[in-house]
C-alpha cells in the first residue's frame, strides 16, 4: 500500500468510525474504488467497516464471503441486500437462524425465484409478512403467499400495487370474513373484481363496495339493483345514476328509502315529481325541506294542505318565489311567523310579507328589526300605522 492508498484509506475510514450510517449513504451514490475497498479491508476489520464494505455496491466477492463467514449479525442483515452474492450465498442467508437476517433477505430484492419459494415456506411469520410485502415478489410467491396460513399475511398482500388480478379475484373470495372486505376495499382493485362483487347479491359485499371511494357510475348501476335495503339507502345517499333509476328508486315499497331520496341533495326534477305525489306525509315532508326543491313542485305541495308539508314549505331555504306566494294566499299566522324566521326571504318576499301578513305577525316584523330600505313604501306605512 502506497502513501497516497495509505491516505485515502485512513480518510475513508475516519469517515466510517465517525458515523457509519452517513458513511454509507454517502458513498453509495459516489461509488468507492474497487482497489480502495481491498485496502480498507486489509487496514481494519472493525463492525462499522465491515457494515461499510457489505452495502457498498461493488464489493470484491472474496470479501463479501469472508464477511458472511464472521457471521456477525449486523453484517449478515446489510449482508441480505447485497445483489452481489451468489445463490449460495444467498441460501446460506435464507437458512439463517437469525430472524433479522431472514426477514431483511424477505424484503429485499433478492427474495425470487427458488429463495423466495423457502422463505414463502418459512415458519416465522414476521418473515412471510416481509415477503408479502416486497413489491418484486414474482406472481408465482404472489399466490402461494395468497393461500398462507395466517390472514394478516393475505392481508399484506393487498398493499402491492402490483397484484395480479387472479390473485386479487382469490383474496375477494376469501374465507376470512375481514381478507374478504379488505380486498373489496382495496384501491387497487381492478373494475372486473368491481363488476363482479357488486352482481354478486351478497349484503356485506355490496356494502364495503358501496363505501368506496370515487366508485364508477356503472357500478353504482349495479349496486341500484340490489335486493337489500341497506344497499339502496347507500346508493341514495352517494350514488350516480341515470334519471331513470332514480325513478325507480323513487317508486320503491321501502319508505325508508323513499324518505332518504326526498332529502337528497340535486334531486332530478323526474324524482321529486314521483316523491311529491307520496301517499306518505313524510316522505313529501321530507321533499319539501330539501333545499334543492323546485319551485313549481313546492307550489303543488302547497296545495295538499298538509300542516307539517307546509311548515316545511315556510322553513325551506330554497328560492321559491311561487312556492311562497302561494304560503302566503293561505292566510295562516303560524306560516307568516315561520315565512318571517326564514332568513331565506327575498326583499320583495319580505314586502309581500309584511302587506299581507295578519295584525299579530306584524309584532314579529318589528321584533326582527328589518332594514326600512327593505320594504317598499307601503309595507313601511303599514307598519307604521299599526305602532
Amino acid at each position: 500500500m502506497n502513501d497516497n492508498s495509505h491516505q485515502s484509506v485512513s480518510v475513508l475510514l475516519g469517515e466510517i468510525l465517525a458515523d457509519c450510517h452517513r458513511a454509507i449513504e454517502n458513498w453509495r451514490r459516489r461509488g468507492v474504488p474497487i482497489q480502495l475497498l481491498r485496502d480498507l479491508a486489509a487496514a481494519d476489520n472493525s463492525l462499522p467497516t465491515r457494515k461499510f464494505l457489505a452495502a457498498q455496491v461493488n464489493t470484491p466477492g472474496r470479501i463479501l464471503e469472508d464477511l458472511l463467514d464472521q457471521g456477525d449479525p449486523e453484517v449478515l442483515v446489510i449482508l441480505a441486500s447485497q445483489e452481489r452474492l451468489t445463490g449460495g450465498q444467498l441460501q446460506r442467508l435464507a437458512k439463517s437462524s437469525l430472524l433479522a437476517v431472514r426477514v431483511a433477505l424477505a424484503a429485499s430484492k433478492n427474495a425470487s425465484g427458488p429463495l423466495a419459494l423457502l422463505l414463502a415456506a418459512d415458519a416465522e411469520l414476521e418473515v412471510r409478512l416481509a415477503l408479502a410485502g416486497n413489491p418484486a415478489i414474482s406472481v408465482r410467491i404472489q399466490a402461494v403467499l395468497s393461500s398462507d396460513a395466517s390472514p394478516l399475511v393475505r392481508a399484506e398482500l393487498l398493499r402491492l400495487k402490483r397484484l395480479d388480478e387472479e390473485i386479487q379475484y382469490a383474496l375477494c373470495d376469501d374465507w376470512d370474513l375481514l381478507i374478504h372486505l379488505k380486498a373489496l376495499l382495496s384501491p387497487r382493485l381492478s373494475y372486473s373484481c368491481l363488476q363482479n362483487w357488486a352482481a354478486s347479491g351478497e349484503l356485506i359485499s355490496q356494502l364495503a363496495i358501496a363505501a368506496r371511494k370515487n366508485l364508477p357510475e356503472e357500478i353504482w348501476r349495479i349496486l341500484a339493483g340490489s335486493t337489500h335495503l341497506q344497499v339502496q339507502l347507500a346508493v341514495a345517499r352517494h350514488g350516480q345514476l341515470p334519471a331513470e333509476q332514480w325513478q325507480d328508486l323513487a317508486r320503491s315499497t321501502a319508505l325508508a328509502l323513499r324518505l332518504e331520496l326526498a332529502g337528497k341533495k340535486q334531486l332530478p326534477l323526474p324524482v321529486q315529481r314521483i316523491l311529491a305525489q307520496d301517499s306518505d306525509a313524510g316522505v313529501r315532508r321530507a321533499l319539501a325541506a330539501n333545499p334543492d326543491l323546485d319551485d313549481g313542485i313546492g307550489m303543488f305541495l302547497a296545495q295538499g294542505r298538509n300542516q307539517t308539508v307546509l311548515e316545511a314549505l315556510a322553513l325551506n331555504p330554497g328560492l321559491l318565489p311561487g312556492t311562497r306566494a302561494e304560503l302566503l294566499k293561505l292566510d295562516s299566522s303560524e306560516l307568516q311567523k315561520m315565512l318571517l324566521a326564514n332568513r331565506a326571504l327575498t326583499a320583495e318576499q319580505l314586502t309581500l310579507l309584511v302587506e299581507n301578513c295578519a295584525q299579530e305577525v306584524l309584532f314579529h316584523v318589528r321584533y326582527r328589526k328589518l332594514e326600512a330600505r327593505l320594504l317598499s313604501e307601503k309595507s313601511r306605512r303599514r307598519l307604521v300605522q299599526e305602532r
